[in-house]
C-alpha cells in the first residue's frame, strides 16, 4: 500500500510572510483593543467606519515598522517567533485581567521571584500562549521562504516601510482628530496596542532602569532626635507594616459591610479613611512612599540614587530592621539590615506557594528580646497579593465562603472572588493585631505600629482585575488604600500624641506623600527635609514634645 504523500510546504516571499504575520497580530492579538474601539460611543455610520479603518491602518503600520528590523534573513524566523510568543502572553494578561502594558508593569515582571511567577501559571494561560503564539510560530517555521538577493530584499523592505508611512499619513489626514479624541477618551488603548505597547514599555523601562553610576544623594544630614523620644530611655520600637494589594473599601473601619478588621478595631486603632497611593504597583509605590520626592516629582531614576526615610531614621539614632515576606525591599534597606522569609524560616508556615505572613510575626517575636536600642522594624507583608488569593491565608481564616480556589479569577463568581479576597484582609488584620499584641505585652519597650498598603486591587470592577493600571486612568479600587495607627497609651504619653486631635484628622485627604514625613514625626526625628505640612502628627503633639 503506497504511503500518503506529506502535505507540501507552501512557499512565500519574505514580504508576504511578514505582512501575514503583522495581520495576524493586529487582528488576533488585539481582541480587547478592538472591543473598546467597536464599542466606543459616536462611531456610527460611515464616519465611524472610517475612524475604525484609520485605527486599523495605524496599528498595522506601526506593527509593520516595529517588525521590519527583524526581517533580515538570519533574524526573520527567530525574531518573529519571539514577538509572537511575547505578544500572546501579553494578550492573556490584557484580555483576562484587564491589564495594561507599560514600564511599571514590566518592572513588576522583572522584579518578581520564582514563587510569585509560578502563581500565574495555569492551563488557560498555557493554552492562550500555545494557540496564539506557539502555533503561529510553528506555521512560520513550516512555510518555505523564497529569499532573493540581499539588494532586492532590502529594496522590498524599503517599499514596505514606505507603505507603512503612507498608511499612517492617510489615517492621520483623514481621521487624525477623531483618532486623537478616541485615544483621549480611552487612554488605555495606547497601553494595550499589541505588540507596540510591549516595545514602548521596554524602551521606557530601560531608560528609567539604566545605571549611570551616579553617586548616592544624602538627605537629612541634620537629622537629630527630639526631646520626647530622646535616646537613653526605654527602647522605642516603631513597626512600619507595609501591606500588599489591600484596598481601603474592603475594611469595615472604612464602611465595608463585613467585619474584616475586627481585631485591630478592638485594639483601638486610629483609622485614616482617605489615603491615596503613589502608584498602582509595588515597584512604584513602595520606593515612592519611602522617599521625600512625593508622587508628583517621583522618578525611579532619581529615587534609586537618593537616600530614603530609613537612612534619615538611622541618622537620627534608630536601628532599622526590614523583615520581608514579599519580593524584597527594592534596595530601600540596602544600608540597613534586611531578612527575607523563606521555607527554611518556618516549614509549618511556608510551602511551595510561599509563606503566610505569620512568619513575620514569629520573626518579630524572636527579635524583640534582642532589642536594646531604639529600633524601626519594617514588616513587608505578602498581604492580599493575587491572583492566588486563596494561598495568602491558612484554612482557619476561610471565614467567607465559598472561596475562589484558583488563580484563574474569571472562572470564579463575583461572590467567590470577593469572599477569598476578604479572607486575605481578615488574615492581614490578624497579623497586624498579633504584632501589636506582641509589642503591647513587652514591658521593656515603648512601641507603636503604623500600617499602610502599597496600592489597592481591582476585583472585576470595570472589567479590571488585580492592579497596575496607569495612574491617570486607575480606578479608585487601585489607588485608595488603608492606613492605620496603633499607639498604646505608654507610647502616646511619651511622644506627647494628642489622640483626639489625630482622630479628628481621620477623614482628611492623605496620600503616600505623607508617609516619609509622618514616620519622621512619629519617631521624633527633626530635620529640614521633614515638611510639617505633610507630617500627620504635626499639631497633634504636646508643646514640650515638639520643642
Amino acid at each position: 500500500m503506497p504511503r500518503p504523500s506529506a502535505v507540501p510546504r507552501p512557499t512565500l516571499g519574505a514580504n508576504a510572510l511578514l505582512l501575514l504575520t503583522v495581520l495576524f497580530i493586529v487582528v488576533a492579538l488585539n481582541a480587547r483593543l478592538w472591543r473598546i474601539v467597536f464599542n466606543a460611543p459616536g462611531l456610527d455610520g460611515l464616519r465611524g467606519i472610517g475612524v475604525i479603518a484609520a485605527v486599523a491602518a495605524a496599528l498595522f503600520a506601526l506593527t509593520l515598522l516595529m517588525l521590519l528590523p527583524l526581517s533580515l534573513r538570519w533574524t526573520f524566523r527567530p525574531g518573529l517567533t519571539l514577538v509572537l510568543m511575547l505578544a500572546a502572553g501579553a494578550t492573556y494578561f490584557i484580555g483576562d485581567f484587564g491589564a495594561v502594558i507599560d514600564r511599571h508593569a514590566l518592572a513588576s515582571v522583572y522584579e518578581t521571584d520564582v514563587r510569585e511567577a509560578g502563581e500565574w501559571l495555569n492551563a488557560r494561560m498555557l493554552l492562550t500562549i500555545a494557540g496564539l503564539g506557539l502555533l503561529p510560530a510553528m506555521l512560520l517555521w513550516w512555510v518555505k521562504i523564497d529569499w532573493r538577493s540581499p539588494l532586492r530584499e532590502l529594496w522590498s523592505r524599503l517599499k514596505l516601510a514606505a507603505l507603512a508611512f503612507a498608511l499612517l499619513g492617510i489615517a492621520a489626514a483623514g481621521f487624525g482628530k477623531d483618532v486623537a479624541s478616541l485615544l483621549r477618551n480611552h487612554m488605555e488603548l495606547r497601553h494595550i496596542a499589541n505588540p507596540f505597547a510591549l516595545l514602548a514599555a521596554q524602551l521606557s523601562y530601560m531608560d528609567h532602569a539604566r545605571d549611570d553610576n551616579r553617586p548616592l544623594q544624602a538627605i537629612g544630614l541634620d537629622a537629630r532626635r527630639g526631646p520626647a523620644l530622646k535616646a537613653g530611655d526605654r527602647p522605642v520600637v516603631l513597626v512600619l507594616a507595609i501591606g500588599e494589594s489591600a484596598r481601603a473599601s474592603s475594611y469595615s473601619l472604612n464602611g465595608y459591610d463585613r467585619p474584616t478588621d475586627a481585631r485591630m478595631r478592638a485594639l483601638g486603632v486610629l483609622n485614616f479613611s482617605n489615603v491615596a497611593s503613589c502608584g498602582t504597583n509595588t515597584a512604584t509605590s513602595l520606593p515612592c512612599m519611602f522617599t521625600d520626592l512625593g508622587r508628583r516629582d517621583y522618578e525611579d531614576g532619581v529615587a534609586k540614587y537618593r537616600e530614603n526615610v530609613l537612612d534619615v531614621l538611622m541618622r537620627g539614632g534608630y536601628d532599622v530592621l526590614w523583615l520581608d515576606n514579599n519580593t524584597g525591599s527594592k534596595s530601600l534597606a540596602k544600608r540597613a539590615k534586611e531578612v527575607r522569609a523563606g521555607r527554611e524560616a518556618d516549614p509549618t508556615l511556608c510551602n511551595e506557594e510561599g509563606c503566610h505572613d505569620q512568619v513575620l510575626v514569629e520573626q518579630l517575636r524572636a527579635t524583640l528580646p534582642t532589642i536594646r536600642r531604639d529600633t524601626v522594624v519594617v514588616l513587608h507583608l505578602l498581604g492580599s497579593h493575587g491572583p492566588a488569593y486563596y494561598a495568602r491565608y491558612p484554612k482557619a481564616f476561610a471565614k467567607f465562603t465559598p472561596e475562589c480556589r484558583s488563580n484563574q479569577l474569571q472562572q470564579c463568581s463575583d461572590l467567590q472572588l470577593r469572599n477569598t479576597y476578604d479572607n486575605t484582609i481578615l488574615y492581614t488584620d490578624h497579623i497586624l493585631a498579633s504584632a501589636a499584641e506582641l509589642l503591647r505585652d513587652d514591658p521593656r519597650i515603648d512601641p507603636a505600629l503604623l500600617y499602610v498598603s502599597d496600592h489597592g486591587e481591582s476585583l472585576g470592577e470595570h472589567g479590571l482585575y488585580l492592579h497596575g493600571a496607569p495612574y491617570a486612568m486607575a480606578p479608585d479600587e487601585q489607588t485608595h488604600v488603608p492606613m492605620q495607627l496603633w499607639a498604646p497609651e505608654r507610647f502616646a504619653a511619651r511622644r506627647g500624641l494628642d489622640l483626639p486631635c489625630l482622630r479628628g484628622r481621620d477623614k482628611r485627604p492623605l496620600s503616600h506623600d505623607h508617609v516619609f514625613h509622618s514616620v519622621l514625626g512619629l519617631a521624633d526625628v527633626t530635620t529640614a527635609v521633614r515638611k510639617p505640612a505633610l507630617d500627620l502628627f504635626d499639631g497633634c503633639t504636646t508643646p514640650d514634645a515638639t520643642r
